[in-house]
């Protein structure tokens, strides 16, 4: 019994037909491991440089993106926003006179010669100037640090002929701290195309003018349908990628219709290209077509 058991166990180990097999298949397996090992370290040789400066990159703008973001829009504001704002001076003298005859509908403002505007989008204050003698002035803007600006800023002297009355942080779809009816005029220049709702917040400038009161506005538009720029602003404005740089700034936004259906007893208006040198031409080119009116509670 014990002896037939060892001449099986010796036949079984040398069996000529097993041995090849086993080492067949385990030299196939590693061949295939080598192939794959030999195409990742390819690969890897190939491309790793840049797959991981691509990495380097992508964390390196998720940290500074938001830095990144305020500096572009601060940078765009003190630069091309107030060239923009002196290219238009001359048609805002004229659609900012209307300002001088309207007659304060508070009967305290009324007795001083005073009148009450709110401004939409105050950015760098560059419209103050236009404002009448003892103005009391709200402004609505993002910017949190608007009222030591105005108040402290080495431009400030600039704006010392108006009230500083009321700052709110936002962009005029919400007007809630604002009373219906109590102010005389509203004023936005390029601005509509940064809110929220641009019907909410025409909603909510009619509600706070007073009867006869009026809105004043300097907007840019698109360019013409079947242009190559009018393409250019949909694709940079759908994209995200001018928003997210300039304050939320939409290139394809036609406020005109909107203003007109906002229940305005009259609305007029004239469209302008601002023409100029300005340090950012790409800019001026994807906005210089303008509107300019005055809307009439």
């Amino acid at each position: 019994m014990c002896m037939s058991q060892c001449t099986q166990k010796i036949r079984l180990t040398a069996n000529p037909c097993l041995l090849p097999r086993i080492v067949k298949k385990k030299f196939t397996r590693s061949s295939k491991m080598s192939s794959t090992d030999l195409w990742m370290r390819d690969i890897l040789a190939s491309y790793g440089v840049i797959l991981l400066i691509i990495l380097c990159v992508a964390i390196w703008m998720i940290e500074k993106w938001p830095t990144l973001r305020k500096d572009t829009y601060r940078a765009h504001l003190l630069g091309f926003e107030m060239e923009c704002a002196e290219l238009a001076s001359p048609y805002k003298e004229h659609l900012f006179k209307v300002l001088q005859y309207i007659v304060s509908n508070d009967e305290m403002l009324r007795s001083m010669g005073s009148i009450r505007i709110l401004e939409i989008g105050v950015k760098t204050g560059e419209n103050v100037q236009f404002y009448p003698e003892s103005t009391h002035l709200i402004g609505v803007d993002w910017n949190i640090k608007l009222g030591e600006y105005l108040v402290k800023g080495n431009r400030s002297w600039q704006f010392s002929h108006v009230i500083i009355e009321r700052l709110i942080t936002g962009d005029g779809s919400s007007l809630k701290e604002v009373l219906t009816g109590c102010v005389d005029a509203v004023v936005t220049t390029r601005s509509l195309c940064s809110v929220k709702s641009l019907q909410s917040t025409l909603q909510e400038i009619r509600r706070v003018l007073a009867p006869g009161g009026k809105y004043i506005f300097v907007e840019h538009v698109p360019e013409k349908e079947g242009t190559f720029i009018r393409w250019l602003q949909i694709a940079l404005t759908r994209t995200g990628i001018w928003p997210a740089l300039f304050g939320d700034c939409r290139l394809d936004v036609d406020c005109v219709a909107d203003i007109e259906n906002a229940g305005f007893n009259k609305v007029s208006w004239t469209f302008l290209a601002l023409e100029g040198y300005v340090s950012h031409p790409f800019h001026l080119t994807l906005s210089r077509q303008h509107v300019f009116g005055i809307a009439t509670k």
